[in-house]
């Protein structure tokens, strides 16, 4: 049976879940601390890493935040050096982000730092558990249900001792 329920208990799930996410928290803190960016101007120098230039509205939509904090995101961003803003030449509306080569370059070396730091403590792992870590990364989006407005439609079950979701 591949139901989470009949795998792990519910107080155990949360207790996991609790673990994992205080661990991200803490690699990530660790980032903020160390090249002196916010979780959202690192994460937006990520998606533009790959994805740049973008429209200033699809990264918005992209990082959840309100228009006018994305505007101040963008403008901390821009006085660093690390992002420029063009306006589309048919429409001054229209907002273009890029990701400059200062911007380029600090994101690798958020992106190399990260990397080492999982290279020297996958070094005593097994092969097995590595492959493990690396598959459940690549499905964490799926396992945690962020894309594509799923967690709006999860609804509670009728029965609130059953502690499950149904999805819709």
């Amino acid at each position: 049976m591949n139901d989470l329920a009949s795998r792990i208990s519910r107080e155990e799930i949360d207790d996991v879940l609790f673990h994992a996410l205080m661990a991200v928290y803490r690699f990530e803190w660790d980032k903020i601390k160390r090249f002196g960016l916010g979780y959202m101007e690192i994460l937006s120098l990520q998606i533009l890493r790959r994805r740049s230039p973008l429209r200033m509205r699809e990264l918005v939509k992209e990082l959840g935040l309100p228009f006018s904090s994305a505007t101040r995101l963008f403008s901390r961003l821009e006085g660093a050096g690390y992002v420029s803003r063009v306006y589309a030449q048919e429409d001054r509306r229209g907002v273009h982000i890029h990701l400059t080569q200062a911007g380029d370059e600090i994101v690798k070396k958020i992106e190399e730092h990260s990397f080492e730091v999982l290279r020297a403590n996958t070094r005593k792992l097994d092969a097995a558990l590595i492959d493990h870590f690396i598959e459940t990364a690549r499905h964490m989006e799926q396992l945690l249900a962020v894309r594509n407005g799923v967690l709006k439609s999860i609804a509670s079950s009728a029965s609130p001792e059953d502690h499950t979701a149904e999805v819709e």
